[in-house]
């Protein structure tokens, strides 16, 4: 296997790091929000890399840079590009409307397909039903669980109707017909605007319909999905080995075993995820879905490390050791959750 890990630090990556390092604690605190992470990495041109020819592998290197330094903007910046992706292989119509304001970074975007995902890998029917009306589809029904729910959003969804036909569409979250819940306090990730919607009669044109179909849609794009994923907890898997190295002192050496063979699975869980990403539709899926598990287990256990090294001092709310742990902490409950990733892999077993 060739690894074509990106080292060399454009002076656009680097900026957006240097942005997103000076705001990482804002917002910890709640005191901002990630639209302005995603806003100023549109702005430097680095949110539509990997779309279409592109390379994925710069992409993979941005989402890690961004989750090196806060993991609530690498994932707000990671749903965003994935609304990005479905965007633009989308039809004319789709990337009219919505593309532009995507890859500028003007508007946010939520990727709302967890319940699409899971329908295509035969895991219960989406809960959004459609109903075919003049000039499009009318959509109503729950979206339990997505992020970067702004009032300003576009989001890509799944839905069904009841004769079996599927669908993914586009909608702007002010659409009538939409509402928004409260978002709940979270442990970590307060500043990504993650909550659930409801859907009552959300009208959509029949040029801003994604796809007619969502299992071969589904199929399309994880391949995508999976690996971006993976590198957000590479890029917080990768600070925090880095600031544990530095404690292996004192009682620390106790440690240093634990830490080696941690590093040896995170250069694994990289070099993978590079290649991966450098032929990404080549890549047989499941290998992707152990790829995405191995990264949570890296990521939830260089967190915990760095946290036991840290000792007293990482317990404190405020430092950044304290966040990592708490952020890692929803790596193997997010969509695909670890129990979702273990059960597939079961099954191609």
């Amino acid at each position: 296997m060739t690894a074509t890990i990106s080292t060399a630090k454009t002076p656009e990556r680097e900026q957006g790091r240097s942005f997103v390092r000076d705001r990482a604690a804002l917002l910890d605190r709640g005191e901002t929000d990630t639209r302005e992470d995603v806003a100023l990495l549109g702005r430097l041109g680095l949110l539509d890399l990997g779309c279409g020819a592109g390379r994925l592998t710069d992409m993979v290197a941005v989402v890690e840079d961004v989750s090196a330094e806060s993991l609530s903007a690498g994932f707000a910046v990671w749903a965003h590009r994935m609304c990005l992706e479905y965007v633009d292989r989308g039809p004319a119509g789709v990337r009219d409307a919505f593309r532009d304001r995507l890859a500028s970074g003007t508007t946010v975007g939520v990727t709302a397909m967890a319940a699409g995902l899971r329908q295509a890998a035969g895991l219960g029917d989406v809960p959004l039903i459609a109903t075919a009306v003049d000039g499009g589809i009318e959509i109503s029904g729950p979206i339990r669980w997505a992020s970067n729910v702004f009032e300003d959003a576009v989001i890509v969804l799944p839905a069904r109707s009841e004769d079996g036909a599927t669908f993914v569409a586009v909608i702007d979250a002010n659409a009538s017909g939409v509402r928004i819940d409260p978002a709940p306090a979270l442990l970590a990730l307060g500043a990504t605007a993650s909550t659930s919607l409801f859907l009552e009669r959300v009208f959509v044109p029949a040029e801003h319909l994604v796809s007619p179909d969502l299992l071969s849609f589904c199929r399309d794009v994880r391949p995508t999905f999976l690996a971006l994923q993976t590198s957000f907890c590479s890029g917080i898997a990768g600070v925090s080995l880095a600031e544990a190295a530095r404690l292996l002192t004192g009682l620390g050496e106790q440690f240093a075993g634990e830490h080696a063979d941690l590093v040896a699975e995170y250069e694994s869980l990289r070099t993978r995820l590079y290649d991966f990403a450098s032929r990404i539709d080549d890549v047989p899926i499941r290998e992707l879905i152990q790829l995405r598990l191995d990264g949570s287990y890296v990521a939830v256990s260089a967190t915990r490390l760095e946290a036991t090294l840290r000792g007293g001092a990482g317990y404190a709310a405020a430092h950044p050791t304290n966040r990592r742990f708490r952020e890692a902490a929803f790596l193997p409950i997010q969509s695909p959750s670890e129990g979702q990733l273990r059960w597939e892999l079961a099954q191609s077993r």
